[in-house]
């Protein structure tokens, strides 16, 4: 039985954009969901590629739902940041199984499929979701449900922390932000220290590949 939005839930505006498109990601191995967390990338069959791309090019936004085989549940939903082809991550954690692109994972948390087997999407036959192939899409209705599930489970973690998800793109990497310019008298750079080096934060998802549109209008994001 799905659960009710309780006092205090916002829904997301994102996910109710008529715009945004939904797919479900299917996967043989955990170990696969931890690498795209860690690196922010994804890449899918090769029979996927172009309708994801596709979508991603002409869509607002692309919301992927995964699900590792036989896990009983979905594991949480990500939203595609690149064209296939076009990641920025520096190694490929998939061992060229397919064209690396990159992703923002917004949601990690578990939704067991038993508690959506009245979610059935008229884009597969009507079939539940829990059933869902690689890559099958869903319609809106049923992919914001889907989310807003998830996004539930989120909230009732941890209320007072909660925040639905927003259409905002994600900080650059150190090396992708322009240096400031340098004054007429630069102060001299200080020594370099063992406890000048610090942990990289997780990499951003600026491309050189051709932009996504928003809101209908050929504009980049």
């Amino acid at each position: 039985i799905p659960l009710a939005e309780p006092p205090g839930f916002k829904r997301s505006s994102l996910l109710e954009n008529p715009r945004t498109r939904f797919f479900v990601i299917t996967c043989s191995q955990g170990e696969f969901v931890v690498k795209s967390v860690q690196h922010n990338a994804w890449a899918t069959q090769r029979k996927n590629e172009q309708k994801l791309d596709d979508a991603y090019r002409t869509s607002s936004t692309v919301i992927l739902i995964f699900t590792v085989n036989k896990s009983g549940a979905f594991q949480g939903y990500a939203r595609m940041r690149s064209s296939l082809g076009c990641s920025t991550c520096p190694t490929d954690p998939f061992r060229g199984f397919g064209r690396l692109f990159d992703i923002e994972w917004l949601r990690l948390q578990d939704l067991p499929l038993s508690e959506v087997q009245n979610l059935r999407n008229p884009l597969d036959d009507h079939r539940q979701v829990g059933t869902s192939r690689d890559g099958q899409e869903l319609s809106h209705s049923v992919g914001m449900e889907l989310c807003r599930q998830i996004d539930i489970r989120v909230f009732h973690e941890d209320p007072a922390s909660y925040e639905p998800v927003a259409d905002e793109l994600p900080p650059l990497r150190p090396e992708l932000v322009p240096p400031k310019p340098m004054s007429k008298d630069p102060e001299p750079a200080p020594a370099l220290t063992s406890q000048s080096f610090t942990v990289p934060p997780q990499p951003a998802f600026a491309t050189a590949c051709p932009p996504q549109v928003a809101n209908g209008l050929g504009s980049p994001l």
